[in-house]
């Protein structure tokens, strides 16, 4: 069995993952991105440029690739790339290629910040007050509903990208517009342009305990486990240090988001934990950047996945069973391009 990585940037980590996953089966990792100062692509056992992700021809692109190389299963590691193989499963299905995706309803609305933040409401979660606009949210902040400080960060953000805090009317102003400059010269500008001039959230700032969940299903939709991980250091954004944790209460949030989303093997969540509630920010359906935290508290995703494409059982006390405790921190892996 081949596998493929989508987008995979600085993952060099999943890519080790998944060709320890893949020795007793005598397979191979492949790995695409669109630029090539990507680190992951040179400890891939094969590599290719890909084309960007909006571009019309990019399904065109992995199918013909995966057939080319003997690929049985595209893993996708950037929220962009879950829309589009979402739709064309089918597609890739026909080709032999099994797609790590979950349905494209699930997809687009994760990647939809706002549309999050709705359906949380409407299915009863707690999360925090969020608006698409400063007419908005200057209103409800006159009516008591907001104050500063406040977030500011893209609807169809990922990876930290123009998150800024605002303490102030002057300082919102400023970060909004600043925000807004570059998401129309980045990536961003794609998903954004469904609806111009809404492209960025306001957010109320929240206080407490910080956590990723790691939420585990298998490929039919079942639910498996949800690993718990406080985090206790963060730097610009990025989760640097955390600690694998028991929390009844988080651990059953993460059995109900699996059971409305019934997504194939992983989900995660950040989430808050105020004044006995937890305050659901974001998910996103694919292996996350904390992911390498659950890793290393003894949680083997890329084997299990594996063997249950192969018709295999699969052990959770050996793959999916977190060990409680564990704490670890990221470091740095410099890459050769040669």
């Amino acid at each position: 069995m081949n596998v493929l990585l989508t987008s995979v940037g600085r993952r060099n980590y999943l890519v080790d993952y998944f060709k320890e996953a893949l020795q007793l089966y005598g397979g191979k990792v492949f790995a695409i991105n669109s630029h090539l100062n990507a680190p992951a692509l040179f400890v891939a056992d094969d590599y290719a440029l890909a084309p960007p992700i909006h571009s019309e021809g990019y399904v065109d692109f992995l199918i013909d690739y995966c057939v080319k190389n003997k690929i049985d299963l595209i893993v996708p590691l950037l929220d962009n790339d879950l829309p589009v193989l979402a739709k064309n499963k089918a597609r890739f299905e026909s080709a032999g290629i099994y797609t790590l995706a979950p349905e494209e309803w699930v997809a687009l609305l994760a990647n939809d910040k706002y549309k999050t933040y709705q359906f949380l409401k409407e299915q009863g979660f707690e999360t925090v007050p969020t608006f698409c606009d400063l007419e908005d949210f200057y209103s409800a902040k006159q009516n008591g509903k907001i104050d500063f400080p406040v977030i500011i960060k893209p609807r169809w953000g990922m990876g930290s990208l123009s998150v800024y805090l605002a303490e102030n009317q002057e300082e919102l102003d400023f970060y909004f517009k600043k925000a807004q400059r570059e998401i129309a010269n980045s990536f961003l500008k794609y998903e954004s342009s469904q609806d111009p001039g809404r492209e960025l959230l306001i957010m109320a700032y929240v206080t407490g305990e910080e956590y990723m969940l790691d939420i585990l299903n298998d490929l039919e939709g079942n639910y498996q486990v949800t690993v718990v991980n406080k985090k206790l250091l963060r730097k610009g954004g990025e989760t640097e240090a955390v600690e694998t944790v028991k929390h009844q209460e988080l651990e059953a949030l993460g059995q109900k988001i699996s059971e409305i989303f019934r997504f194939p093997l992983v989900m995660d969540a950040d989430v808050f934990w105020t004044n006995g509630k937890a305050y659901i920010l974001e998910f996103n359906p694919r292996f996350s950047g904390g992911y390498p935290f659950s890793h290393h508290a003894g949680i083997h995703l890329p084997k299990a996945l594996i063997k249950w494409l192969k018709g295999e059982v699969v052990d959770p006390t050996i793959y999916l069973t977190p060990r409680i405790g564990s704490k670890a921190v990221k470091g740095i892996t410099i890459i050769s391009r040669e």
